[in-house]
């Protein structure tokens, strides 16, 4: 067997040889994380067991850019109404408003992954063990301070040409009572991280990475091409054009921990960091 071109060739399970999907990665007739293999690849354990998971993942799938579509799309409306039915953004309906489309987004994304695919635990890579929940945190903890690092010094160079108390969408809340400031607080650390990456880097990225030959427009399936949509959709989607190239970084970062853990957690961590000095700015307002 070989497996230097990413191999057309692989070890069947009878032992013989024979010509397969070239979409198919040249370890996948191997057992799991096989340790020769490894050391012969230059990539690490964490990068096959992301793409050992998507491997799997895609039999069951049934859903695909449509399901992703509509789910970003119940999240677009619901933002659209809420704007529309709110007028005063330091009211207590504002605050709850702001949750209110990430959740039924989310949610609809989990009922999907639920009904026609392979469930959350394998549609989004959600850790089986501790020992996997931690190895998650521990990618997430990290892209996200390279989300950090980076989202400041792009921020330091756009505070010095814009008035950012003029463009901040939130500022309004800082005269909010002190209950709706904590419940934001940890809607934007902990709830808004959880629910919108199970519709980016669970949903969009899922029927992104589906995509392969023969299907039509297979090149959305390149990893390196889910990462960049991802990441493009993912900034515009907040709609504040001022920090546009701040979460752009930040989709990168995030994704990236995505990319190598296989798992939203690891990207749900990452942007909880990232989102950490925005909550902070927030509450000590």
């Amino acid at each position: 067997m070989t497996d230097t071109d990413r191999g057309l060739w692989v070890s069947e399970p009878d032992g013989g040889a024979g010509p397969v999907d070239p979409d198919r990665p040249s370890w996948a007739g191997l057992a799991p994380m096989n340790q020769i293999q490894q050391q012969g690849s230059g990539l690490s354990e964490t990068y096959w067991r992301a793409e050992n998971a998507a491997l799997l993942r895609r039999g069951g799938q049934k859903w695909g850019l449509p399901a992703a579509a509509l789910v970003l799309g119940v999240n677009l409306v619901g933002f659209v109404l809420l704007g529309l039915a709110v007028n005063s953004q330091n009211s207590a309906l504002s605050v709850v408003g702001i949750m209110i489309p990430s959740l039924l987004a989310a949610g609809l994304a989990v009922a999907i992954s639920r009904t026609r695919g392979n469930g959350p635990v394998v549609d989004f890579g959600l850790p089986r063990s501790s020992a996997e929940f931690l190895g998650h945190v521990r990618s997430g903890l990290a892209w996200g301070g390279v989300a950090v690092v980076g989202g400041v010094l792009l921020a330091l160079m756009l505070f010095s040409s814009i008035d950012v108390d003029e463009q901040a969408p939130l500022g309004n809340f800082a005269d909010s009572a002190m209950g709706w400031k904590i419940l934001l607080v940890v809607w934007i650390w902990i709830g808004a991280p959880i629910c919108e990456e199970t519709m980016f880097r669970g949903m969009l990225w899922g029927a992104l990475e589906k995509r392969t030959r023969p299907m039509p427009m297979a090149w959305l399936g390149n990893r390196w091409v889910v990462l960049a949509i991802t990441a493009v959709v993912f900034a515009i989607w907040h709609r504040e054009w001022w920090r546009f190239v701040i979460l752009l970084w930040g989709g990168l970062a995030i994704g990236i921990a995505r990319m190598r853990s296989g798992s939203i957690v690891a990207s749900t961590t990452a942007h909880s960091l990232n989102n950490t000095l925005p909550a902070l700015v927030i509450l000590l307002a």
